[in-house]
């Protein structure tokens, strides 16, 4: 069975596409895969992400995508990653896309059941829920090293006199409530970590136990994540997604302290990974309170990566592409 990939086939889908026997996934640009979907009868168009320039021209993607797969008897299966997509900037295009995509489509993945509600009501016959898994061999994989990061990082550790931070973000999403994280531990002895790619928003110059670097890292991560000390992972993404830093924190052990919203606050509350906090008020306790029971933190993030795995994800796609 062919598939076409829209998007880059990255870590998380090629452990889910190399599962799957035969299976043959293909990516490339948008003309090839428009050629590939004429030639190829009875394959599946796979769509990810929504591809955004402009409303206009994500419609027009869209419609072309839909009108060959019916020329070539191929069926569209959509991912769902996230409700509102990071690229699309109007809350109102990204409702629209969302609505007519779930009409082209022949099936919907999403990775967890709290993304039902914001799918219309006839499309979730079609739709199923899926899981990431462990992505401890990805992180532990990254060779880039980044010497700029890692001078400043030992020196901020150095004036905290300290070998490991207390909380550390690690994040590239652009809806990701930073805010929350600085404003609640701006006047604490909680040293934190934030690594925001391109992040724009602003940290006290007074708040020195927060040190914020706007730039992409990758080989430090891993030496960062697999400390021997107790320290917590911090999601604030705010997209209505499952983000790949709660299966990456808890592919380390790491307990998690996170924006309240869904899905994450469900799953966090589901497996008791950590806890959810809607203002920073609440993180400060919410810290002390995980480190006081780290050890069943731990055990519950084991079990959570038990019950989703690659393997588990892979039989839902298998069911849906084969």
């Amino acid at each position: 069975m062919i598939l076409l990939s829209e998007s880059k086939i990255d870590y998380k889908y090629s452990n889910i596409y190399n599962r799957i026997d035969n299976l043959e996934p293909l990516e490339g640009t948008f003309l090839f895969l428009m050629k590939k979907l004429i030639s190829s009868r009875n394959s599946i168009y796979h769509i990810r992400y929504i591809k955004y320039k402009n409303f206009i021209s994500s419609f027009s993607r869209l419609l072309i995508i839909f009108l060959i797969s019916r020329i070539s008897q191929s069926k569209i299966v959509w991912t769902c990653h996230n409700i509102y997509e990071h690229n699309i900037p109007s809350k109102r295009a990204n409702i629209i896309l969302r609505l007519f995509i779930t009409t082209i489509v022949s099936d919907i993945i999403v990775f967890h059941e709290d993304l039902l509600k914001y799918l219309p009501k006839n499309s979730l016959k079609k739709t199923t829920v899926a899981c990431f898994g462990d992505f401890k061999s990805f992180i532990e994989n990254q060779k880039v090293i980044n010497n700029d990061f890692k001078d400043k990082y030992h020196k901020w550790l150095k004036s905290k006199k300290s070998s490991y931070p207390n909380i550390v973000s690690i994040s590239a999403a652009k809806k990701n409530n930073l805010k929350l994280l600085i404003d609640g531990v701006a006047n604490t002895q909680i040293n934190t970590l934030i690594i925001a790619p391109n992040s724009k928003i602003e940290v006290p110059k007074e708040a020195s136990n927060i040190f914020i670097y706007r730039n992409f890292v990758f080989s430090e991560v891993k030496t960062i994540l697999n400390t021997k000390n107790n320290f917590i992972g911090f999601i604030g993404h705010e997209n209505i997604s499952v983000p790949t830093s709660l299966y990456m924190y808890a592919s380390y052990k790491i307990p998690i302290i996170a924006f309240n919203i869904e899905p994450v606050n469900s799953i966090i509350t589901m497996y008791q990974l950590g806890i959810s906090i809607k203002n920073p008020q609440e993180l400060e306790k919410a810290y002390y309170t995980i480190l006081d029971n780290y050890d069943t933190y731990v055990e519950n993030v084991l079990f959570f990566l038990k019950e989703n795995s690659w393997e588990k994800s892979a039989l839902v796609h298998r069911d849906i592409f084969i």
